[in-house]
């Protein structure tokens, strides 16, 4: 009866899947930068955007919560990530990002992540008052994502995740709900060999589902005064609502053992690739590849090709199209509990670049 309802549950997340990326494909290009909430298309974390997110299918833990939930199914334990990005530096603009990853046991697996996007102190400034005396203001920008995945087999995972998200200053607010669904597979290609490893992993997501969203606040509204009758009025100018930045990941990895005899599993060399179907931008190919050695030193690169893009003049992108990362973790206790820092940095057109620095603390499976 279990395997009947995971089954179930599977398909309906592929027939989901595809439903959605069927319509993203088939939108109208005139709607390109049309899409609100766009900051949740941010990516907060250091290894995927190292590969400018090739690796989507090659993510396991609470990273995987941005990409494909999917992969967050592979939790043992206790993940906990601390990310920030400094975007487009030079511009003041930061992103903080906390997410934790828990095993709740029988593949079971929950995921809670919280970004905030700082923008800095901005002056502020009227019609009547354009010399910015007023002082400052902060635009809030706050995403909350709950999640749940689940490990249907060795071979099978799929998980879901909610996402909160609310963005304003003091008197104009908007907040809305989106939903992320994925599915993965992974197998041994090279069943033979005396370690039997799952070396190619498939998969497919869909990110940012969810009712459109709109402005309000009393910032909408404009007072006029009639001076000759002395009558004070005011208006409400409605908020155009505005649709979500919808998108599917299809992605794939590979990994090529490096080793000579066929009993250690030192060095690794990964193949990644992604597809993404963009509701309200170009569609984007990335490809990359990771090299690892013990699992403890890694180096990626990515390269991000953007359909239709000729020229800089018709890119609807702030990447330059490639990008580089590393790792470094290691084991700080016995269990086997590890520390590591991620890092990657991508370069763009406008001002220098976007740095991604993640701190990550993943809680040993052994007994000391």
């Amino acid at each position: 009866m279990k395997i009947h309802i995971m089954k179930k549950y599977i398909l309906c997340l592929l027939v989901t899947a595809v439903s959605a990326s069927t319509q993203v494909f088939a939108g109208n290009p005139d709607r390109a930068g049309g899409a609100g909430a766009t900051q949740l298309l941010i990516n907060p974390y250091g290894r995927s955007a190292g590969t400018m997110g090739a690796n989507s299918m090659h993510l396991k833990g609470p990273e995987a919560m941005h990409f494909n939930v999917a992969g967050l199914a592979y939790t043992e334990r206790t993940d906990f990530m601390i990310n920030q990005v400094v975007y487009l530096q030079g511009t003041g603009v930061f992103m903080n990002n906390a997410t934790l990853a828990q095993s709740l046991g029988n593949g079971n697996v929950i995921g809670l992540s919280v970004t905030r996007l700082d923008l800095g102190n901005i002056p502020l400034t009227t019609e009547a008052l354009p010399d910015a005396t007023l002082g400052t203001f902060t635009p809030q920008i706050l995403n909350l994502g709950a999640a749940y995945a689940k490990k249907f087999s060795n071979s099978i995972t799929g998980g879901i995740t909610v996402r909160l998200f609310s963005e304003g200053v003091t008197n104009v607010r908007s907040s809305g709900v989106a939903l992320d669904m994925g599915v993965m597979y992974q197998t041994a290609l090279n069943p033979k060999k005396k370690i039997k490893k799952e070396d190619f992993r498939f998969g497919i997501a869909v990110r940012n589902i969810g009712p459109d969203a709109s402005y309000s606040g009393s910032g909408l509204s404009f007072r006029s005064i009639n001076v000759a009758t002395g009558a004070d009025r005011r208006a409400l100018f409605a908020s155009q609502s505005y649709n979500l930045p919808t998108l599917v990941h299809i992605g794939a990895a590979y990994d090529m053992r490096l080793d000579k005899t066929e009993d250690t599993y030192f060095h690794r060399l990964t193949a990644l690739g992604n597809f993404n179907y963009n509701a309200f931008s170009n569609n984007i190919t990335s490809v990359g590849l990771e090299y690892a050695y013990k699992e403890t030193a890694m180096i990626r690169a990515g390269y991000g090709i953007e359909a239709e893009n000729t020229t800089d003049d018709n890119s609807r992108t702030q990447y330059n199209g490639y990008a580089a990362g590393l790792t470094l973790q290691m084991p700080i206790s016995k269990s086997g509990t590890m520390l590591g820092l991620d890092y990657s940095y991508a370069p763009t057109r406008v001002f220098n670049g976007i740095h991604n620095i993640s701190l990550r603390f993943t809680l040993g499976n052994k007994k000391s």
